[in-house]
C-alpha cells in the first residue's frame, strides 16, 4: 500500500472514530437522562394511583357506560376517613354551571344548549357497599374504616354518562367524541389538603397527580380512537372494537373517538408521532404531524427526553384552539387552514407535555407555571427551528404585541393569581400566557438564555412525574446561579401593569 493510500486510510479510520465517539456521546447523554426517569419512576410508581377503567361506548345514544377500579394510597400523615374525587362532567348539566364564558357560549354550543353529566351509580370495596355522596363536580366516598398512613384501599365504582353537543374538552360535534376530563380521577391531598376547587370556565382547572392507567374502550365497528399511552390490543368482536390502551406515570387520560377518523404516523427520536384527521385534510395533517415531529425533535434536545413511546396530535370539533392531555392534544381542525397558526399551536401543546406532562402543577393556584413556560418555550422553539429572527418575530406578533393592546385599555394584574381572581379569559390570557412569557424573557436577559436553559432542564429533573410550586422554579433559579433569585423573581411576578421590556423586545 502506497504513503496516499495509508494517509487515506487512516483519514478515514480517524474520522470514523470521532463519529462513532460522537454518537456514543450523544447516546450517553440520552441514556443518562432516561436512567434518572427510570430510577425517578420506580420511586413513583411504589405509592402512585392506579387506574383500570372498561367502557363501553354507545354514540347513538350520546352515552358510555364504564367500570372504574382505582388502587389508591394513603401517602398523608394523617388516617383519611374518606377519598375524595373530581366529577367534572357534571359542569355540563346546566348553562349556568356549563365551564365556558358567557361570550363563547354559542361556540360551545353551536346547535344551542347540550345537556352532559355523569351518573355514578354503584360505589364498593373489598365486596362492601361504601357510602358516598355527589355535590356538583365532587364525589366523596367514606371508607369503611380509617385508612392509616400508607395503606392501600382498592375502589369499584360505576358510572354512566351523557355526552353533550359541545366543542369543547368533553363532549362532540359532528365528526369527533371528545373525551377530556371524563371519568372519576382522585382530588389531589396536599399540604392544604384535599382539593376540592370546581370547574371554572376560564384556564386548565386542573390539578392532579401522576398514575397509571389500564383503559379498554369498546366502539362500534367503524370508529378509530386516539389516546393516551400505547395501544396493547386491538380486539375484533361482533359489531365492534375493543381498544386496550396502557399509559404508565401519565397525570391523566384523554381520548377522542371519530368514525372514519384516519391517522398517519412517523417517526423522530424513536418516538411515534401521530396525526389524526377526518375529511380530506390529508396534506394538511401531514403539516401538523411534521410540526409534532419537530417540536419533539426540539424540546428533547433543548430540555430532556421525551420518555414515552407515542404522541398524538388530534384534529377534532373543538373551537378553543387547542388543548394539552398527557400523550395526546386536541386541535381545532379549523387551524389547518392557517399554516402558521396550526404550528404555534401543535408547538405551544407539544410543549406542554413537558411542563403539564412530565412537570405538574396546581393549574388552579398557580396557573403561570405552565403557561408561561409553555409560551416562552415555544418562542424557543421557532428560534431553534428557524433561527432568532424567526424566534423574535413569533414573540413579537404572539406575545409582545398582544399584551401591549391588551394594556391599552387596562392594566394587568400579577402573574402570580390563582384562577377565582381573573375577571375572564382576557385577563387571563394576557396575563398568565403573555406577561408571563415577558417575565421569562426579562428572566433571560438577565441571567443569559444558557443559564436560563440550565434553569429549565433543573425545574425537570427535580420534578419530572411529580407537582412543582413557584418555590420549586425559585429554587431551580437559585442552584444553576448560585445566587438567592427569589426577592427579583416575585418581585416581577407580583408586580401589577407592564414589566421592563427592555430586554424582550
Amino acid at each position: 500500500m502506497d504513503v496516499r493510500k495509508r494517509k487515506l486510510l487512516l483519514i478515514v479510520t480517524l474520522l470514523v472514530v470521532v463519529v462513532a465517539f460522537s454518537i456514543y456521546v450523544i447516546y450517553q447523554k440520552g441514556s443518562i437522562s432516561e436512567k434518572y426517569y427510570y430510577s425517578r419512576a420506580l420511586q413513583v410508581k411504589e405509592s402512585c394511583p392506579q387506574y383500570d377503567i372498561q367502557v363501553d361506548f354507545d354514540p347513538d345514544r350520546e352515552m358510555i357506560k364504564a367500570r372504574e377500579t382505582i388502587i389508591f394510597q394513603n401517602k398523608t400523615p394523617s388516617e383519611l376517613r374518606e377519598i375524595y374525587f373530581h366529577l367534572y362532567p357534571n359542569a355540563f348539566k346546566s348553562l349556568e354551571s356549563a365551564p365556558f364564558p358567557a361570550e363563547e357560549l354559542k361556540y360551545a354550543y353551536p346547535e344551542g344548549f347540550s345537556e352532559g353529566y355523569i351518573n355514578v351509580t354503584n360505589v364498593t370495596a373489598n365486596g362492601r357497599n361504601l357510602e358516598y355522596h355527589v355535590e356538583g363536580t365532587i364525589l366523596k366516598v367514606i371508607m369503611p374504616e380509617p385508612l392509616k398512613p400508607g395503606e392501600k384501599i382498592k375502589i369499584e365504582m360505576d358510572f354512566q354518562e351523557k355526552i353533550p353537543f359541545s366543542l369543547g374538552r368533553f363532549g362532540h360535534g359532528k365528526n369527533t367524541y371528545n373525551f377530556g376530563n371524563w371519568y372519576p380521577i382522585l382530588c389531589v391531598y396536599d399540604e392544604n389538603g384535599w382539593n376540592l376547587d370546581p370547574y371554572y370556565s376560564i384556564g386548565d382547572p386542573f390539578y392532579s397527580e401522576t398514575a397509571i392507567y389500564k383503559v379498554s374502550i369498546t366502539a362500534p365497528d367503524g370508529y378509530t380512537i386516539a389516546a393516551t399511552g400505547k395501544l396493547e390490543e386491538k380486539i375484533l368482536e361482533k359489531g365492534c372494537t375493543r381498544w386496550v390502551f396502557r399509559a404508565e406515570l401519565v397525570r391523566d387520560f384523554a381520548w377522542v373517538a371519530g368514525y372514519g377518523l384516519k391517522v398517519i404516523s412517523s417517526k423522530v427520536d424513536g418516538i411515534k408521532v401521530s396525526a389524526y384527521y377526518f375529511g380530506d385534510k390529508e396534506s394538511a395533517a401531514k403539516k401538523a404531524l411534521e410540526f409534532g415531529k419537530q417540536a419533539i425533535r426540539f424540546f428533547n434536545r433543548y430540555f430532556g427526553l421525551y420518555p414515552y413511546e407515542e404522541y398524538s396530535v388530534v384534529m377534532a370539533d373543538f373551537y378553543i384552539g387547542g388543548m394539552e392531555y398527557p400523550n395526546l392534544v386536541l386541535i381545532d381542525h379549523h387551524l389547518l387552514d392557517d399554516e402558521i397558526l396550526l404550528e404555534y399551536v401543535v408547538a405551544h401543546e407539544t410543549a406542554h407535555q413537558w411542563w403539564y406532562g412530565l412537570v405538574g402543577n396546581n393549574q388552579i393556584k398557580e396557573p403561570w407555571l405552565d403557561e408561561a413556560i409553555t409560551e416562552y418555550s415555544t418562542v424557543l422553539y421557532f428560534e431553534g427551528v428557524y433561527g432568532k429572527g424567526k424566534g423574535n418575530e413569533i414573540y413579537k406578533d404572539f406575545i409582545l404585541y398582544p399584551y401591549r393592546f391588551f394594556e391599552m385599555g387596562n392594566s394587568s394584574g400579577p402573574i402570580l393569581r390563582s384562577l377565582s381572581q381573573f375577571a375572564g379569559w382576557g385577563e387571563y390570557d394576557a396575563t398568565v400566557y403573555k406577561k408571563g412569557a415577558i417575565m421569562l424573557k426579562e428572566l433571560e436577559g438577565r441571567v443569559g438564555k444558557s443559564k436560563l436553559r440550565e434553569v429549565l432542564r433543573h425545574y425537570l429533573r427535580e420534578n419530572v412525574f411529580g407537582n412543582a410550586t413557584t418555590e420549586d422554579f425559585v429554587n431551580a433559579v437559585n442552584s444553576v446561579m448560585g445566587t438567592d433569585f427569589k426577592e427579583v423573581i416575585y418581585e416581577m411576578l407580583r408586580k401589577a401593569g407592564n414589566l421592563q421590556e427592555s430586554n424582550a423586545a
